[in-house]
């Protein structure tokens, strides 16, 4: 299979295809691929385009398309994640996981019981990191579109923009409450569905009420304790196989 490269839409021109620098410096450095190769350019609206390079060298990587396709790779379920800030580097494995399994949209907030905090001025440099590793996990699992990455809002707020939605669900630590998989079969039926997964100590009873007001389900995810990450994970996946039976 062609090595995948996003390239932004003003980068394809007629038949013509301008790579970045960084991307020149993969093919080159890392790829060690050189003119004649084939790669596959991706523009984020579905479309793939099969370019063969004319040029590679120290300053310009740049080819000719042969054909464009429009692979069906994207679930036909548009899901989005609204993940609490966990601590340390979970929500780097999160969004590489999430986006593979097909997640088009990721909104991080913050809650009542989250642990870390990011500065105003270092969100910026973060949000750059998060879009970095979706881009680089949507060309290796064969996917077409770019999922958004929005952030850090507060809780309550996420959960207003959140309305439209065909459908929210909001996973809570309760054995007692309705199993997720209960839920697969009317979440099926669904064009748009948000799942809002908490930090590692859980939503709070506040915030749960609030997600309710807003629409959204509370399920259990199982009998046991799920790391954030797993259940963001486990979550996103049963939500989104279930969707392409």
């Amino acid at each position: 299979m062609a090595h995948r490269f996003f390239v932004a839409p003003e980068r394809i021109s007629g038949n013509q295809v301008e790579f970045t620098d960084d991307q020149r410096k993969q093919m080159r450095n890392v790829l060690r691929l050189s003119t004649g190769d084939q790669v596959a350019a991706l523009d984020g609206s579905g479309r793939e385009f099969r370019v063969e390079l004319s040029t590679l060298d120290e300053k310009r990587a740049s080819g000719g398309i042969l054909d464009v396709a429009s692979p069906s790779t994207e679930p036909n379920l548009r899901l989005t994640l609204i993940q609490s800030l966990p601590k340390g580097e979970k929500l780097d494995l999160i969004l590489r996981m999430c986006t593979e399994i097909g997640v088009s949209e990721f909104v991080i907030v913050e809650t009542e019981r989250s642990v870390p905090r990011i500065a105003a001025d270092k969100l910026p440099s973060r949000l750059d990191r998060w879009s970095a590793i979706i881009r680089e996990a949507v060309e290796q699992s064969g996917r077409t579109k770019l999922p958004k990455v929005e952030g850090v809002l507060p809780f309550r707020e996420a959960l207003a923009r959140a309305r439209g939605r065909d459908a929210g669900i909001i996973a809570v630590e309760d054995g007692r409450r309705a199993p997720l998989n209960g839920e697969l079969q009317r979440l099926k039926q669904a064009g748009r569905v948000a799942l809002a997964i908490g930090p590692e100590g859980g939503f709070t009873s506040d915030e749960v009420r609030a997600a309710k007001a807003e629409g959204f389900l509370p399920v259990s995810l199982g009998r046991r304790t799920l790391r954030t990450e797993t259940a963001a994970i486990a979550a996103a996946a049963l939500i989104l196989c279930g969707s392409e039976d």
